[in-house]
């Protein structure tokens, strides 16, 4: 790797820290004003056109034509990772801290790994090791009467907001795990435009079961609508380009650390912005599920290296 490519990757890394890592703020900015399923459902709208747009103009429409196959398993991924994850994500940080959230989503390689075990995929040793010792973080993050809800939760149950978005987590998880399985856009940008389009269609669905209204997403506060700028341009646009990018340039164990970077990230704007609580709970669990993605990140991705390698 010559040092200009060094230097663009070091910067893309970045890049994709910033970006993902404060996307917990723009969501808790968002919702704050903004119905929680709409709000979710025009950001991947926006932001679907706006990459169907890019990739007809640089790449040429025929690009984005894809087989009936294809473009069911891409609407139903997108449905399942990001319409599930990020829809109970988007209700979830009205109570879970932004900081606890990102720590529970943080474990997404875990269960990963944990689904390659069930399906017979032998693991290392030391992958299984990673794999307890982070559920073991997340149990301890979880603990009932521990975690302090946000100020503006009404007095909901966090313990029960907790496991919500562990169970979005889990189904992005799952998604991660059978994307390869399945026929999909061989163009990673193709794939997220559609992913995307399908989970806006499914959020504006639950938005409309939900009683959601369109009125109240216009007559958001300005915050509310920085926020939701900010998760377009940014999470989205900008996250997607460039973590894909990555991918074809760096090695994915490099592009991989954003799982553990980026809850970092989080809990210390969490703390800045709105004054979050570190209670000890949330110190030990947190470190060992943070180590504990580091090692199974690690171990999968020499895996994966060694396999290519074989081929």
């Amino acid at each position: 790797m010559s040092s200009s490519v060094k230097t663009k990757v070091a910067v893309g890394l970045g890049i994709m820290y910033i970006a993902w890592g404060t996307t917990y703020i723009g969501i808790a900015f968002t919702i704050e004003t903004m119905p929680p399923l709409f709000s979710m459902s025009f950001r991947f709208l926006a932001a679907s056109l706006a990459l169907f747009v890019f990739i007809g103009f640089r790449s040429g429409w025929d690009a984005l034509r894809l087989s009936r196959k294809e473009f069911l398993n891409a609407v139903f991924l997108g449905t399942l990772m990001l319409g599930v994850g990020l829809g109970t994500m988007a209700f979830a940080e009205k109570v879970v801290p932004i900081g606890v959230a990102s720590l529970i989503v943080a474990a997404m390689p875990i269960w990963t790994a944990l689904f390659r075990t069930l399906d017979r995929d032998r693991p290392k040793l030391s992958s299984l090791l990673g794999i307890g010792a982070g559920l073991v973080g997340i149990g301890i993050i979880m603990l009932p009467g521990q975690t302090l809800a946000r100020p503006d939760s009404d007095g909901q149950n966090v313990t029960l907001w907790m496991f919500i978005i562990l169970l979005g987590n889990l189904c992005w998880s799952l998604g991660s795990f059978i994307a390869p399985r399945m026929a999909t856009p061989n163009n990673p940008l193709v794939l997220s435009t559609y992913e995307m389009a399908g989970a806006a269609l499914a959020l504006f669905i639950g938005g409309l079961i939900h009683k959601e209204s369109i009125a109240d997403f216009m007559d958001a506060s300005a915050r509310s609508w920085g926020g939701w700028l900010y998760l377009v341009l940014v999470g989205s646009l900008i996250g997607y380009t460039v973590y894909t990018w990555l991918l074809e340039n760096a090695s994915i164990t490099l592009v991989s650390t954003y799982a553990y970077v980026n809850p970092v990230v989080a809990v210390a704007l969490g703390i800045i912005i709105f004054n979050e609580k570190l209670t000890p709970n949330i110190v030990i669990g947190g470190l060992i599920v943070i180590v504990s993605v580091a090692i199974v990140v690690a171990v999968e991705s020499a895996k994966k290296q060694t396999l290519l390698q074989a081929q």
